[in-house]
């Protein structure tokens, strides 16, 4: 009797798991429909001042929406994936300095809102340093969904949306910016560059890494994409050696650009690259 309820219990898990998965991708296709630009607006506002900036809303779905604007924090992990915390989670927020006009609106089909956001900086020492927070763009009404299974297990799932817009902080006295290579490693086909943040601006960063083969002098570059790393922040940035690359020993290079112009960060590693199926 223990495991014939086992096995029940697993396929109504199963099942469950299944109809999270396909009204995740139905209102996944849904929320493509509702656009927002741009994805991040950065601010130069010393304290006491306040700053605007526009946020425009698109509806081009078929349906008409209500939006509401609020505000929370977010963090960023070592791979660069956001991490979304409630207002005033993190102690460099500035969650609470920002407001939305208008903060809750109606957009028919075809239709595009202008909100203007305000960034009002208190004048004290919490306003000496670099700040972020995130806008939220929400759909307010709720759509609801519901599905029915063999066994009789009927699915509820509330799905609201959220577009997020970045905001950064950055007073005008704030200016030291500096980028640290604190690690680069080899493991089977793929390098990681481990960067930090040890500045007080967010660095906009682009990295890449020169291969060279000691045995002909022959060097390739990898690229990755463009990134911003917060302050006091570690990032890895991940390269894929091709696989055409032919056996030996190579010299690599990796490169941390931070966009200042006289100085870069970098790292050097030798690696030997093994004959195919050794």
């Amino acid at each position: 009797m223990k495991i014939e309820r086992k096995s029940k219990n697993n396929k109504l898990i199963t099942k469950l798991a299944m109809a999270c998965l396909l009204m995740f991708v139905v209102f996944e296709g849904y929320g493509q429909k509702i656009s927002t630009s741009p994805t991040r607006l950065n601010f130069k506002v010393s304290p006491g001042g306040s700053g605007r900036g526009r946020i425009t809303v698109s509806n081009n779905s078929e349906e008409t929406q209500t939006f509401q604007v609020d505000f929370g924090d977010f963090d960023a992990t070592r791979a660069g994936k956001s991490q979304f915390l409630q207002k005033g989670e993190l102690p460099r927020s500035c969650a609470e300095w920002l407001s939305a006009d208008p903060a809750f609106f109606e957009l028919a089909p075809g239709e595009q809102q202008e909100v203007m956001l305000a960034l009002d900086v208190p004048q004290d020492s919490t306003a000496l340093m670099a700040r972020w927070a995130v806008a939220y763009i929400r759909i307010a009404n709720e759509r609801q969904a519901q599905q029915k299974d063999s066994d009789g297990l009927i699915v509820n799932l509330n799905q609201s949306y959220r577009f997020g817009v970045y905001v950064f902080q950055t007073p005008p006295s704030v200016t030291f910016s500096k980028g640290e290579v604190i690690d680069f490693t080899h493991k089977g086909e793929e390098l990681v560059l481990r960067l930090k943040n040890t500045g007080e601006t967010f660095l906009k960063c682009n990295s890449y890494a020169e291969v060279t083969n000691l045995g002909n002098g022959e060097t390739r570059r990898l690229e990755s994409k463009n990134f911003t790393v917060l302050p006091a922040s570690n990032r890895d940035v991940h390269f894929q050696i091709p696989k055409d690359f032919p056996p030996g020993r190579y010299s690599v290079l990796g490169v941390l650009d931070y966009g200042n112009r006289d100085e870069v960060a970098a790292a050097e590693i030798e690696i030997t690259i093994p004959e195919k199926g050794k």
